[in-house]
């Protein structure tokens, strides 16, 4: 088995067990991987396999942003969201402009958000949860607060973060 095929094994055991702080992590990683892979390609005069890693970085934002719920903290998700549109705007500019600096600031805002759901992520396993108190989980699908041009939940996707 090659390593990106066991990659790819240990992610379709971990994401339909992952919480919803798991499920953004793992997008932020994913996120992080592509551009590393952009800046790999960028460096080896590969133009497609960087267009598809900045695609995938893209997508992966996009995602991030239909995910937000903005009834939690509207503030907060405002920050997020104008940030997520920013590294996308600047991944497009670095593929146009074949900048590594570009490349370089979105990898630094990628591992700095990585690094805070990393946090999140370790500080919400280590809650105590004590028997009788655990609250229901809110319900993982709802408007994208974002767009009214798009649906309610994107086709193929029930969930939303």
């Amino acid at each position: 088995m090659t390593p990106q095929q066991a990659r790819k094994e240990y992610l379709l055991q971990r994401v339909p067990t992952a919480s919803p702080v798991e499920l953004v992590r793992i997008l932020h990683e994913a996120a992080a991987e592509s551009v590393a892979q952009a800046l790999a390609s960028l460096r080896g005069g590969d133009i497609f396999q960087r267009g598809q890693a900045i695609t995938k970085a893209i997508e992966i934002l996009s995602e991030l942003r239909l995910s937000l719920r903005r009834e939690v903290n509207p503030q907060y998700c405002d920050m997020l969201a104008g940030l997520y549109g920013y590294m996308q705007r600047q991944l497009i500019r670095a593929h146009a402009e074949q900048s590594e600096s570009i490349l370089q600031e979105v990898a630094r805002l990628l591992e700095t958000l990585l690094a805070g759901w990393a946090g999140a992520a370790e500080s919400k396993a280590s809650e105590p949860v004590t028997a009788g108190t655990e609250q229901p989980e809110q319900p993982l699908s709802g408007p994208n607060p974002y767009s009214s041009e798009l649906p309610d939940v994107a086709p193929g996707r029930s969930w939303q973060l």
